[in-house]
């Protein structure tokens, strides 16, 4: 699995936003698709593959150093971006990691769960603080507020997915009104 997400890193950006777009474009248009038991199956198995990979990438994946490395700066990957460009891929990367939680949440939380985007939005921050609190922790990699930052963004680039589909809903509900 490493050496496929190692591949999937290293391929071109544009290949990259490519295929986050096609990704981002197939789950919303199965959840359009999907009804009832299988909307719901389906995104909480895509849920706990996302949760799974989160956790495997950024905890489980990592060796423990001997340091414990902190940075409490926000936004200071842009300005790290200008002297070594890596950096944007690098933080384009910590929002793909977390764009599937938001993907899949909203649609896998109770249907009488009110506010599901912004519940989503704050257990992915949420997630990504405790990611970074087990790496400071266990020495597994800097913790850094720029990844919890962008950690978010990506959850909540993912629940546009949601938004959109209860856009659908809406509009064919009040078409089937009308």
């Amino acid at each position: 699995m490493r050496s496929l997400f190692h591949d999937f890193y290293v391929q071109p950006m544009n290949i990259v936003y490519i295929e986050t777009i096609a990704m981002y474009v197939i789950w919303t248009v199965a959840m359009l698709l999907l009804r009832g038991k299988a909307k719901r199956i389906v995104s909480i198995a895509g849920l706990c593959m996302a949760a799974a990979l989160v956790i495997a990438f950024t905890i489980l994946g990592r060796k423990s150093g001997n340091t414990r490395d902190i940075s409490l700066i926000p936004f200071i990957s842009f300005v790290n971006a200008k002297v070594q460009p890596e950096f944007y891929r690098t933080m384009y990367m910590n929002m793909l990691l977390f764009m599937p939680l938001g993907l899949s949440m909203p649609f896998a939380l109770p249907n009488k769960c009110k506010h599901k985007a912004l519940l989503t939005i704050l257990i992915g921050a949420i997630l990504s603080i405790a990611v970074e609190a087990c790496q400071y922790l266990f020495s597994l990699g800097r913790c850094e507020t720029d990844d919890v930052i962008m950690n978010t963004i990506g959850v909540a680039i993912g629940v546009t997915s949601f938004l959109i589909f209860q856009f659908f809903v809406h509009i064919q509900q009040r078409h089937c009104n009308n």
